[in-house]
Parts: C-alpha cells; sequence; structure tokens
C-alpha cells in the first residue's frame, strides 16, 4: 500500500466558494436559515478540505456551463462581392455609352449598402 498522505489545511478562498455555494441554495429556498446560518459556521470553522464537502452533499450539484454555440460568418462570398462590383461597374460604362441615367448601377450600388449596413447594426 501507499504512503498515508496528510490532510490537506482549507484556504480562505475554499471556505468562501463553499459560503457561496451554500448562499446560492439558500435564496432557492433549498434551505432553511438555520441550516443556511449552522452550515456557514460550519464552513467557516473548517480547518481541513474534507471537512467541507459534508456541508453541500445532500445539495444539488450546478450543472456546468454551456459553451457559446459558434457562430459562423455571414457575410457574402467573396466571388458574389466580385461578381456584383463588376455589374455595377459594367452598368456604369453602358450608362455613360449611351447617355442614359445609370439606374442598374443605382440600384446595385443602394442594395449592396443595404446589405452591408444590416449586417453591421447586428453587432451592436
Amino acid at each position: 500500500m501507499g504512503e498515508l498522505q496528510p490532510r490537506m489545511r482549507a484556504g480562505d478562498r475554499d471556505r468562501q466558494r463553499v459560503v457561496e455555494q451554500l448562499g446560492k441554495h439558500f435564496g432557492e429556498g433549498r434551505l432553511t436559515v438555520e441550516e443556511f446560518d449552522e452550515r456557514v459556521v460550519k464552513a467557516h470553522a473548517a480547518v481541513h478540505l474534507d471537512e467541507l464537502p459534508a456541508l453541500t452533499a445532500d445539495l444539488p450539484v450546478e450543472p456546468a456551463p454551456r459553451p457559446p454555440p459558434e457562430r459562423r460568418p455571414t457575410g457574402a462570398p467573396p466571388a458574389l462581392v466580385f461578381l456584383l462590383a463588376i455589374l455595377l461597374a459594367w452598368s456604369l460604362v453602358v450608362a455613360v455609352v449611351h447617355g442614359a441615367p445609370p439606374l442598374l448601377a443605382v440600384l446595385l450600388l443602394f442594395l449592396l449598402l443595404r446589405h452591408r449596413s444590416r449586417r453591421m447594426s447586428r453587432h451592436w
């Protein structure tokens, strides 16, 4: 058999963590005022770490926090942006050559800027 290890001494943080757990359970109605006071006194009086788990053994364990869901980029693919830029340039050239107002270019520019402003406003 291995050597016996000495009992580890509890620190202030260890005791404070147990008191915080007890306070949370007291706030949720699992402990009465008398039970809470008694356990807090025992927690502050604990000298060794193995004395602390007994104070919360009959209380439910908190579930581990869930990691935040992964966010995928929602921007337009670069090929689509490049295609729209070419279409915008082409419509401007055609409008200038034929002397017509660049309605298609203005419409494409409006749609592109509207899409970008919506994307930027979601981040705020």
